[in-house]
């Protein structure tokens, strides 16, 4: 089961207003302008998204992973390459943070970083499709982009993946948020989302 081209649409114009909040939370917290914005949302397979980010040099990767469950249950993981990660943690939290691991404090700043970019995009798509999600606390991993995105699962399975531009002061990262859905979850989303579209009908 997939998502059509104007569902898809729709779903970007609504997760373009949780990530308008998180940049609002995330500027609060950097003492610093950012700006983020979703260029793009696809139906891929994780075995695409694995091809895009080794296209791109990156080979190991910091991810946030955080469980929601409601009308659709999905793990939702954002993903960046290691070293942009790292810089965006300098970023964030100031300090001369080791460009080549994560301490126990910059896992925290990573984890909070991705606790509100996550909590606001879901938040952003509970509010305007008038759905409630309960979220558990977030994880942060680090590895080959494969070992992230197949901790469970195959390479073959399609996700909900949402590109994410990011730029704070000179620094620019591209990064990845994508959704877990089992079958049941992507028929809940398309009737979700088929009904927020009637509405402008």
């Amino acid at each position: 089961m997939n998502l059509t081209d104007i569902e898809l649409d729709a779903l970007m114009e609504v997760f373009n207003v949780g990530v308008g909040q998180a940049a609002d939370a995330l500027s609060q917290l950097a003492g610093s302008p950012v700006r983020l914005n979703v260029p793009l949302v696809a139906m891929i397979s994780k075995q695409g998204i694995s091809d895009d980010l080794m296209a791109q040099g990156t080979e190991r990767i910091c991810a946030v992973r955080q469980e929601f469950s409601g009308v659709l249950n999905t793990e939702a993981v954002l993903m960046f390459p290691v070293q942009q990660s790292l810089q965006l943690v300098q970023m964030m939290v100031g300090g001369d943070v080791p460009l080549d691991q994560l301490g126990e404090m910059e896992q925290e700043a990573m984890a909070e970083i991705g606790n509100i970019l996550l909590n606001s995009v879901v938040s952003g798509i509970a509010d305007v499709l008038r759905l409630k999600f309960e979220g558990s606390l977030p994880h942060v991993e680090m590895g080959p982009v494969r070992d992230v995105l197949c901790g469970q699962g195959h390479l073959d399975e399609m996700v909900l993946s949402l590109q994410i531009d990011f730029a704070i002061d000179a620094l620019e990262i591209q990064g990845y948020l994508v959704f877990l859905l089992d079958v049941e979850s992507v028929a809940a989303l398309k009737t979700t989302v088929r009904a927020f579209l009637e509405t402008f009908l």
